[in-house]
């Protein structure tokens, strides 16, 4: 067979020399930069963080990350106080004073409940004495039913009282009483007393009327056709019964 010749033991202790210098060297040359002063990075950055100029996207990439971890390490070192983290926010007007929120959420608030009162007096300035009287005689009612029995028969005196003193524009009996009641309205004004023409609601006039009717008819209207239509009912089963 042909091949090289085995190297001598002289030739291989002159190899492993040479190894070990190398070795020795690269050694020397690791502690002499770990000892020497640091030097400041001169090259020119971007914006992001980058070194400018040609480079491979493995380089670039670590600048970045590089560069996100002092800004992670230094908005951490700053504390809570410094980033303006749980602080308050401060507003300020077009002129640059400073707001005083809680003042105005107040004034806000004084004002919505303000509103809120004067729409509700005026509600109530567009009801009737006649309404407001009949609610707090409901309530008047709604107390005394506390000390009521909870089953009421057909001898409860009061609820007969009561009963009578109701009045009904379609009731039948109404013409064949001799009793008329007198006196004031539930107001506290008096009643008029004179003819007036009735209406569904079986509203008076008020005492100052002076008996003109300056309505536009709609309520005598009413009674006619209701008038007609009752007259056409019963002369139809008048028609029916004949045959």
């Amino acid at each position: 067979t042909v091949g090289a010749a085995a190297p001598s033991s002289a030739d291989q202790a002159a190899a492993d020399a040479i190894i070990a210098s190398a070795a020795a060297e690269n050694q020397s040359r690791i502690l002499a930069d770990e000892d020497a002063p640091a030097v400041a990075d001169t090259e020119q950055r971007m914006e992001s963080g980058a070194h400018a100029g040609l480079q491979t996207a493995d380089q670039v990439t670590a600048q970045l990350q590089r560069k996100q971890e002092e800004e992670r390490n230094r908005f951490l070192a700053e504390g809570a106080e410094r980033s303006g983290k749980g602080t308050e926010t401060i507003y300020r007007d077009a002129s640059g004073r400073i707001i005083n929120v809680a003042m105005k959420r107040a004034e806000a608030r004084k004002k919505a409940e303000e509103e809120a009162a004067k729409a509700a007096a005026n509600v109530e300035a567009q009801k009737g004495d006649v309404q407001r009287a009949e609610r707090e005689r409901r309530k008047e009612a709604l107390k005394e039913a506390k000390f009521m029995p909870v089953a009421r028969y057909a001898d409860d005196v009061e609820m007969n009282e009561e009963l009578k003193e109701k009045e009904r524009w379609n009731d039948p009996a109404a013409q064949f009483l001799t009793k008329t009641k007198k006196g004031k309205s539930v107001t506290g004004k008096p009643l008029y007393s004179g003819p007036f023409m009735p209406n569904r609601y079986g509203i008076r006039p008020g005492h100052r009327w002076d008996g003109v009717d300056r309505g536009n008819g709609f309520e005598k209207e009413y009674f006619a056709a209701r008038n007609r239509r009752r007259d056409l009912k019963e002369l139809d089963y008048a028609w029916q019964m004949d045959e």
